[in-house]
């Protein structure tokens, strides 16, 4: 390769930064210091504070701000007084334009930031800017037990909730101060707890103008009584003497969204509050959602997500951030529009979330009539200290139930199984067990398009009907969820894909093959390579390579279409093999044990 003449060296990279740095004007250049100390004047209790911005990360679309301020309650616990804050800002905005309206968005109960790391990354993306911070007692601000803490101190916990207010108060007073926000339109959201703590917040704080609950309600004791996860919390209640009993509990009732409810009232009546809830939720009880919502006024608009639980409510996690954002950018001044996406499918980690949503579509998505979804693969494991083990899977996925599946493995021969006019089991060739034929080919009492189940099918009470055609009729319903969920989370990932960063390194790499080459490195726990190869068109894949403990082996793609063109032949059974007359509901059986242990290997 020829060398650059000296002065291109110089020019090239000085041009380069000057592009990058006209393309991202407003972030932060090369020489910006840290920290950046910040007064703000003007307080909620009339109290002026600094806010610290301690780091800033550039993304794609938006910009993190790593920030640190003074809670407005001073505890015996040094670390707990300072809160924590990642301020999400939108890319691209300029000093004199219109303001945004900006969101705080609460964790949960476990102190999980991921989920809320995502939500704000989405908000971000769409042009809101957004924040999060972590509740007293948690994370660097917690006790050396971590959060375990306060489940075994009543009077902890509720002093933290408490003190929770107080911290989301002095979060409006920093938006508020920020240039780029609109003081009149700030909103708020959390889930489970972050969703109870934002409905008291926005009631006691007049300046937060939409409020979105998510797994949320009312009488916080009740919750506490009867979910697993505060079950420690719940026993020591139990066991205080009958006037601690009581001044816990009123305590609690202080803190509780029912108490102040009708101040939430005129603003939820305008449509600045949202309630989104699982209709099966395990660990919010229906009726205490039904009570924060007549409290509220919203008896009847409450958005129930059918037949999903506490935490199968992952599975409608599109759907969730699609409503969070367009209920949010109702406040948008006329005329923003958010920046624009990226090219969806060109990064390494576009190229991996596409072809997981893919594969989960295999089987949540419903190919149109005459289409189907196929997929043709083989597999070479080498067991470490073993011989090679070679398969073959080939599947096909058609409208309504109908489908074909051809399994060829050292283990279990050749099998196949499928659904077309009438369900079937064919081994090896000899014989094809056939069920009776469906009163409507392809089609039964339930439609699979949907990636949520249907009211009435939480777990437990997934009963087949006599003339049913689902042929996972008899699968364990908390598979079936699994998937649901997985769909959810990965439709999540791409939605805001930055989530991918704390979980693994993925890297597009040079390869003498033709098309790219995608290399994923697990992090954490989780151990293992794997070098993903795509097709010219950076969509569908080629062949995968892995080494994870215990086995190396490569996945070759020899079929991955989806939606393409299908004939009702490609789901009967093999021709010229005789045919054996079974129970349809017998072959149901098989099909949905085969299911259960096949997702068992999963676990």
């Amino acid at each position: 390769m020829r060398t650059l003449p000296g002065a291109a060296r110089f020019f090239l990279p000085a041009l380069a930064w000057l592009a990058w740095h006209a393309a991202t004007a407003g972030a932060a250049g090369p020489e910006e210091r840290f920290p950046q100390v910040v007064r703000v004047g003007a307080s909620h209790d009339n109290q002026p504070f600094e806010y610290r911005i301690e780091s800033r990360v550039e993304k794609d679309r938006y910009t993190v701000l790593r920030m640190t301020y003074p809670s407005p309650v001073v505890t015996a616990v040094p670390q707990n007084n300072t809160i924590p804050a990642e301020y999400y800002l939108p890319r691209g905005l300029r000093s004199g334009e219109a303001k945004r309206p900006a969101v705080i968005f609460l964790h949960i109960l476990d102190g999980n930031m991921e989920m809320v790391r995502m939500t704000c990354s989405v908000l971000a993306s769409h042009g809101i800017p957004a924040i999060l911070f972590k509740l007293p007692y948690y994370g660097e601000r917690g006790l050396p037990e971590g959060p375990e803490a306060m489940a075994r101190d009543a009077r902890l916990f509720v002093a933290a909730v408490s003190q929770a207010f107080a911290d989301v108060r002095r979060t409006v007073d920093v938006l508020a101060s920020r240039p780029e926000v609109d003081p009149g339109r700030i909103g708020i959201a959390g889930v489970s707890l972050g969703g109870i703590v934002a409905a008291t917040a926005a009631e006691m704080d007049p300046r937060i103008h939409r409020a979105l609950l998510i797994l949320a309600g009312g009488d916080l004791v009740a919750i506490i009584h009867h979910a697993r996860e505060t079950r420690e919390l719940s026993e020591l209640i139990r066991r205080l003497s009958p006037d601690e009993k009581a001044q816990v509990e009123n305590a609690l009732a202080d803190v509780d969204p029912l108490r102040r409810a009708d101040r939430l009232r005129q603003r939820a009546r305008q449509g600045k509050v949202r309630m989104i809830n699982a209709a099966e939720d395990e660990v919010i009880p229906r009726a205490c959602t039904e009570k924060l919502a007549d409290g509220l006024g919203m008896t009847g608009r409450v958005h129930w997500l059918d037949g999903l639980g506490h935490y199968t409510a992952l599975a409608a996690l599109p759907q969730i951030l699609a409503s969070m954002v367009e209920f949010f950018a109702e406040d948008l001044p006329p005329g923003v529009k958010p920046p624009a996406p990226a090219a969806p499918r060109r990064t390494p980690v576009a190229m991996v979330l596409g072809l997981g949503q893919q594969a989960i579509s295999f089987f949540t998505k419903e190919p149109a009539e005459g289409r189907c979804h196929f997929a043709d693969l083989e597999v070479v494991v080498r067991p470490e200290g073993d011989n090679p083990i070679e398969g073959r899977l080939r599947y096909l996925r058609g409208p309504g139930y109908t489908f074909r599946l051809e399994v060829k493995a050292p283990v279990v021969g050749d099998v196949a199984i499928g659904q077309g006019a009438f369900p079937w089991m064919a081994s090896g060739g000899k014989a094809v067990f056939q069920g009776s034929a469906l009163p409507q080919a392809g089609k039964g009492p339930r439609q699979p398009s949907s990636p949520l189940p249907q009211a009435g099918e939480g777990p437990g009470v997934r009963v087949p009907s006599p003339r049913t055609t689902d042929p996972l009729a008899f699968a364990d319903p908390k598979y079936l969820m699994r998937l649901k969920v997985a769909a959810g989370a990965v439709g999540g990932a791409v939605l805001a894909p930055d989530i991918l960063e704390p979980l693994a390194t993925i890297t597009e790499e040079r390869s003498i093959q033709p098309g790219p080459a995608v290399r994923i490195q697990l992090k954490g726990r989780n151990q293992g390579e794997f070098l993903l190869r795509f097709k010219e068109d950076r969509t569908t894949p080629a062949s995968l390579d892995f080494d994870v403990p215990g086995a190396k082996g490569t996945v070759t793609f020899r079929v991955w279409q989806m939606d393409t063109i299908a004939r009702p032949e490609l789901f009967e059974p093999p021709a010229g093999v005789p045919a054996k007359h079974v129970d349809s509901v017998e072959l149901y059986r098989i099909f949905s044990a085969m299911f259960n242990f096949a997702m068992e290997q999963f676990e």
